[in-house]
């Protein structure tokens, strides 16, 4: 069975391209519920199905993403110099695990145009240039949606796109043996029961560098809190 651990990125960790930041200026703010399944095939009634509910918070300078009912997220900020920043929040325990430009790239983890713009919509906008778009009447609320059919990295994948919205409604690989379908759960456009971290809550968080982890890793104090950085990138090894 896929893992869907680290699918509350939004399957941010799928192929790249070189989008410019400024498209993202025009993104509206989000709030919303996703879900992620997962399944072997045929996915049917009949299957077991892992599902994971998360939430994407957005505006122009930062994405944050959350699985439902945990204390824990992933942030990212965009700075004016269109540079990426990475934070992995505790917000029972008002932390924050900052990792910088060689630790992401220690650890494989893009922090470029294509990560900015598959963190904020789901799909980067050439993956769907290069997919062949079907007709379609549904909708979304009041949202015309747009279905796109097509093969990503050798994956086949269907995306029911909110265009003005840009996030999908639902998006659909199918593997060898597997399939993995992301669903909008919940579009909020105003009142969300669950609010995004702002900069200025983040002035409240004891922050420490990644780098450091290594050296207060075997600190009783240190050692209770990290112990609940599930998912947390290279922190792996503290969870029991």
């Amino acid at each position: 069975m896929l893992r869907v651990a680290n699918l509350l990125l939004g399957t941010a960790f799928l192929v790249g391209s070189n989008l410019a930041f400024a498209e993202a200026d025009s993104l509206i703010p989000l709030n919303a519920k996703f879900e992620t399944t997962t399944c072997d095939l045929p996915c049917d009634n009949l299957a077991k199905q892992d599902k994971v509910q998360w939430w994407l918070f957005r505006n122009h300078q930062q994405v944050e993403t959350r699985k439902d009912n945990s204390n824990n997220s992933q942030l990212w900020l965009k700075s004016a110099e269109n540079t990426l920043n990475y934070f992995y929040l505790l917000h029972d325990e008002k932390r924050a695990i900052e990792y910088s430009a060689v630790d992401l790239n220690m650890l494989g983890i893009a922090a470029n145009q294509r990560r900015w713009q598959t963190l904020t919509s789901l799909v980067p906008k050439d993956d769907l240039a290069k997919m062949k778009k079907m007709h379609t009447n549904q909708e979304y609320e009041t949202y015309q949606l747009e279905h796109y059919s097509g093969l990503l990295n050798g994956i086949q994948a269907q995306v029911l796109w909110i265009a003005e919205l840009q996030i999908p409604l639902q998006i659909t690989y199918t593997y060898p043996k597997q399939q993995m379908t992301v669903d909008l759960v919940k579009h909020y456009a105003s009142n969300p029961p669950l609010l995004a971290t702002t900069q200025q809550n983040l002035i409240a968080y004891q922050q420490v560098d990644y780098a450091d982890i290594g050296d207060i890793e075997h600190s009783i104090t240190s050692s209770k809190w990290l112990d609940k950085t599930e998912g947390a990138p290279g922190i792996h090894s503290h969870q029991h």
